[in-house]
């Protein structure tokens, strides 16, 4: 893996080494842990750093017959660390092999071997790096080249700390203020201390929390619609569902989607309100084995590929986005389903607003498609559905600090496609104007979001 990694043409290379490589990385949603961003402390160890936190390590260890006492289980942390470099050689064409060489690689400058370097070097080579101060989180972030980062937090969570940071600012995970109404609602008294016994007192709560978060430097809310999801008005005055639920009747699926489908409304608003971005990550079919939830929690990698959110519904729920008191906030489609890409690019163009580019959009290549062959796919849609110039490029959606290489990874995939593009002959555009896609796909269209 040299300098030209997936770079195979000349100008490929040029674009990314003469533009792409130097860009500051703007990573709009992820999964960091926020109490160790405001701690800013040193990992421990490798596995630490490197494996604990990472469900897309974890799957490809279950797939190779791990045990799971070695991934989630009690097994101490070096002894998860050798199994997992026992299984990375085996990964060849997964992109968890070419992920793990650059985060040795940009880290640590470890040229790692899959199945030749030596464990136990790599495990006290990188220990003893990981107590210096310029391993700290804080530091990885500036290696990184990190300009702003956008860890998920729930409404009710502490997100006091990352005010004090400059490159860290709170993304609202808005899926507790739908789907666990009435948990989060008790949160929010708590944190509060004030009484939420309507509708309009839920709205007024979230209303005070969102400016908290707005202070916090919060630019993105995003929400799961997940396999099944449907967006339906109430049948009945959503109040009145809201009173229920609230003093513990129970809602029926239909009451359930209808208050939801309500607050999603009421909640794309006051995004709109406040120049918000609203991802809509789309399509996960999060409840397979029973067992691995129970061992792993709902977040451990085990998750599948469902069907694309009914599209009547999808439509019909932006088209009352459109209609609200603020219109619609930018929206950015996640699909987990690579059948549904063309679906979701198209829509691209179906609403807009004056001045607004790509006021709703493709997001990139998610989650068990985020490798070389699914973002080429993205890449081929949204030149040929939509347009590609106004797409606000790649996020790690990842719980592990080391995964913002897969920043360079993507700015290699698109600068490597371009090259090749234009070898082919398929595109006549000039040197030039590819460096200035390049530019604004890697770089400037997310920073725009930032609204700076």
């Amino acid at each position: 893996m040299d300098e030209n990694f997936l770079l195979q043409t000349p100008l490929s290379r040029r674009l990314y080494h003469g533009c792409a490589e130097k860009l500051p990385v703007i990573d709009y949603h992820n999964h960091l842990n926020i109490r160790e961003l405001a701690e800013g402390t040193n990992y421990p160890d490798l596995a630490r750093l490197w494996l604990i936190s990472d469900p897309y390590k974890h799957r490809t260890m279950r797939i190779c017959g791990v045990d799971e006492f070695y991934i989630t289980g009690g097994a101490s942390d070096y002894d998860k660390f050798r199994k997992w470099m026992s299984v990375l050689p085996r990964l060849i064409g997964n992109p968890l092999y070419d992920w793990s060489i650059l985060e040795m690689k940009r880290c640590f400058r470890i040229e790692l071997q899959p199945g030749v370097t030596d464990a136990d070097w790599l495990w006290e080579t990188a220990g003893k790096m990981l107590a210096r101060p310029e391993f700290s989180v804080q530091a990885l972030l500036d290696r990184f080249h990190v300009e702003y980062a956008a860890p998920c937090a729930a409404i009710t969570e502490d997100i006091a700390a990352l005010e004090r940071m400059g490159n860290a600012a709170p993304s609202l995970r808005g899926d507790g203020l739908t789907d666990t109404i009435r948990q989060t609602a008790d949160g929010l008294e708590q944190l509060l201390q004030l009484q939420i016994r309507t509708l309009e007192d839920y709205y007024a709560v979230i209303r005070r929390r969102l400016e908290d978060f707005a202070r916090a430097g919060c630019r993105f809310s995003d929400h799961a619609l997940d396999d099944g999801f449907l967006y339906k008005k109430p049948g009945q005055p959503a109040e009145a569902l809201f009173e229920k639920s609230r003093n513990g009747g129970l809602l029926t699926e239909e009451e359930k989607q209808g208050l939801s489908s309500e607050i999603l409304r009421f909640l794309s608003a006051e995004y709109a309100k406040r120049g918000w971005t609203m991802q809509l990550h789309i399509g996960a079919q999060r409840f397979t084995s029973s067992r691995l939830r129970a061992v792993a929690g709902p977040a451990g990698g085990f998750a599948g590929i469902g069907n694309c959110c009914n599209v009547k519904s999808l439509t019909q729920m932006l088209d009352d986005f459109e209609k609200g008191p603020y219109g619609m906030p930018e929206v950015i489609l996640f699909t987990l389903n690579p059948a549904d890409n063309a679906v979701m690019s198209v829509l691209s163009g179906s609403y807009s607003r004056d001045g607004a580019e790509g006021m709703v959009q493709q997001g990139p290549a998610w989650w068990w498609c985020d490798h070389l062959y699914g973002m080429r796919e993205v890449f081929e849609n949204l030149a040929s559905f939509g347009v590609l110039s106004v797409f606000v490029g790649m996020t790690t959606d990842s719980r592990s600090i080391l995964s913002f290489v897969r920043h360079e990874y993507f700015r290699r995939a698109f600068c490597g496609w371009l090259g090749e593009k234009a070898e082919k002959g398929e595109w006549d555009v000039s040197e030039a104007q590819l460096k200035k896609l390049v530019e604004d796909v890697c770089y400037f269209n997310a920073k725009k979001r930032l609204r700076l």
